[in-house]
């Protein structure tokens, strides 16, 4: 309780040192944002380790041994308070670190149920989820440090920790992005070819969140996001 406590203060203090308290209030109070839900088959990863090599940036596991042995620091507190807090969930997380530096992590959530929705993860029993596969993943909470946001490592980083749990046995991974978050659209949508599932409009009131069915399950080729139509080609290659 008391690390919960502290994280919150953590993250606010960090949110509104960064961006203002316009942001705070953003994330925590607001009437119909749209969620995009999307999935991945990870049999069409490739591999990708390019940019990362390049920035010398690595890929780890987050386990509690890691946490603990004092190795690894986090550039943003929060995240390590996180990540604690994941754990204790029973959570699983991969960490992007540089020599003994993580500036990056992301989560993601095994469920051990197929058919009762009460074992699902709260985000997918939100998004009107009733049943799972063991083979498949949801992963959420994707964080890479404001000053490693260039040459492509966020979608790299995304798509090593993808790979690593296809390595590991899974087989389609889920998750969600808003779709006012044009960094993430890119990252997931454009370079690592999510495709979309459903959209849900959510609304937030502090811990209060409720979520209704936006349009039917998109079952058919993925379309461009419409802010995409107006950029050129090779712009859209360079992500």
């Amino acid at each position: 309780m008391l690390n919960d406590v502290r994280m919150r203060i953590a993250q606010i203090g960090e949110l509104v040192r960064s961006n203002g308290w316009s942001s705070l209030f953003k994330e925590v109070l607001f009437f119909k944002r749209t969620a995009i839900v999307v999935e991945k088959d990870l049999s069409e990863l490739t591999e990708r380790s390019k940019p990362l090599a390049t920035a010398k940036l690595k890929l780890l596991e987050i386990d509690k041994d890691m946490l603990s042995s004092g190795i690894y620091r986090f550039a943003v507190n929060s995240r390590y308070l996180k990540a604690l807090n994941y754990l204790k969930q029973g959570c699983g997380g991969y960490a992007l670190a540089r020599d003994t530096v993580i500036v990056g992590d992301t989560w993601h959530y095994v469920s051990e149920t197929a058919d009762d929705p009460r074992g699902l993860h709260e985000d997918l029993q939100r998004c009107g989820f009733r049943s799972w596969s063991k083979d498949h993943i949801y992963t959420f909470d994707i964080f890479v440090a404001p000053d490693e946001r260039k040459g492509g490592i966020s979608a790299a980083f995304q798509n090593s920790a993808m790979l690593a749990l296809r390595s590991k046995g899974y087989t389609r991974a889920y998750g969600f992005y808003w779709a006012d978050n044009i960094p993430a659209q890119w990252c997931t949508r454009v370079t690592n070819k999510w495709k979309e599932v459903r959209a849900f409009s959510v609304s937030r009131c502090l811990m209060f969140k409720r979520a209704v069915p936006l349009r039917k399950d998109h079952t058919g080729p993925a379309t461009e996001p419409p802010w995409l139509k107006n950029i050129p080609i090779g712009e859209k290659k360079g992500i």
